[in-house]
């Protein structure tokens, strides 16, 4: 996500068989001993990829990567990660991941789902996210009851608005702070209600830049302000997600000025899940306004949320930001 987010920590566990048998697909028995090393620096009880099934049906995308420069460098980062720290597993597969690289993620985890749960458990696209007691999505707006026409509009910034903002300040230095993270909330051309479309900065080590982008359909959860974000294909996984508006700018009738956002789900075909939280604003700066960040703070601390970092959107970090498909065309029209 996106405030975006990605699920890659059990990935880890995959990568240490790739660098275990050194030739990915090497043979069956060297894969399973790559397994056993990869449980044994994660624990037993966490999910772990089948070598066989990689084995049997995704010899050739591993192959591939095995031989591509970029999609090498992405696996070695990745398996020297931990398993657990989040911002270096972003890290590494946003600066290295390619074509070869999300097809032989899909062929390992979306196409044949060959990380496996634990025997006796199941894997719940939701179980890291917070209650709506805490973290309820907002249900009134300037004193009236929320509708879900309203919660589209406002994420469009009104009927004829761009739908497009800044990330201002984000809760996962992991997911939501890359510099210059640009959103559109636009009408989609399926049956979604709207379609999502992030676009956000990476720096590489090498001190060279890329920009990564995400695209998810976006559908009503059920509440005015709570959204299902679906990705069919965001880095070879698929990915779902819960949104809620906790609370927006309700100055100037449907053309708010910030949103205070919060998403959880996960990835199911590495067993991950994932949270993160963000202000949007229209200029990328939060509210200075002593009503509205008292507003947005009420929010977050209801959460048990700390917002801890802040993206660089300055002119010269947004330099030569590209812009979605449509947005381009809209431009050349």
């Amino acid at each position: 996500r996106v405030c975006f987010s990605s699920a890659r920590s059990n990935f880890c566990a995959a990568m240490r068989v790739w660098l275990a048998t050194q030739a990915v697909m090497a043979s069956p028995e060297a894969l399973e001993a790559g397994v056993r090393l990869a449980k044994a620096l994660r624990g037993s009880d966490a999910p772990s990829p089948n070598p066989l099934c990689i084995a049997k049906n995704c010899l050739s995308n591993a192959t591939k990567c095995l031989v591509d420069k970029d999609c090498r460098k992405g696996m070695m980062c990745t398996a020297g990660c931990g398993g657990v720290n989040q911002t270096c597993i972003f890290q590494c597969t946003s600066e290295y991941e390619n074509e070869v690289y999300d097809d032989m993620l899909r062929c390992f985890f979306t196409d044949h789902d060959c990380m496996k749960m634990p025997a006796g458990e199941y894997y719940d696209n939701l179980a890291m996210c917070r209650g709506t007691d805490v973290a309820p999505p907002t249900t009134t707006y300037r004193n009236e009851s929320l509708t879900e026409d309203i919660a589209l509009d406002l994420l469009r910034r009104g009927v004829n608005g761009s739908g497009y903002w800044l990330v201002a300040k984000g809760l996962s230095h992991a997911y939501d702070c890359f510099d210059c993270q640009n959103l559109w909330w636009t009408p989609a051309e399926d049956k979604s209600p709207l379609r999502y479309d992030a676009i956000y900065k990476i720096h590489k080590p090498d001190g060279g830049i890329r920009w990564n982008s995400a695209t998810y359909d976006v559908k009503h959860y059920g509440e005015a302000g709570r959204f299902i974000f679906h990705a069919a294909d965001y880095g070879g996984l698929e990915h779902e997600e819960d949104w809620r508006i906790l609370a927006m700018d309700e100055r100037t009738h449907r053309d708010p000025q910030w949103i205070a956002l919060y998403y959880c789900g996960g990835a199911e075909g590495v067993k991950e899940n994932y949270e993160g939280s963000c202000v949007v604003t229209v200029d990328g700066l939060m509210p200075t306004d002593e009503t509205e960040v008292a507003k947005i703070n009420a929010a977050y601390k209801k959460a048990g949320i700390d917002l801890a970092c802040t993206p660089d959107n300055s002119p010269e970090a947004c330099a030569n930001h590209p812009v979605p498909p449509f947005a381009a065309a809209e431009v050349v029209v």
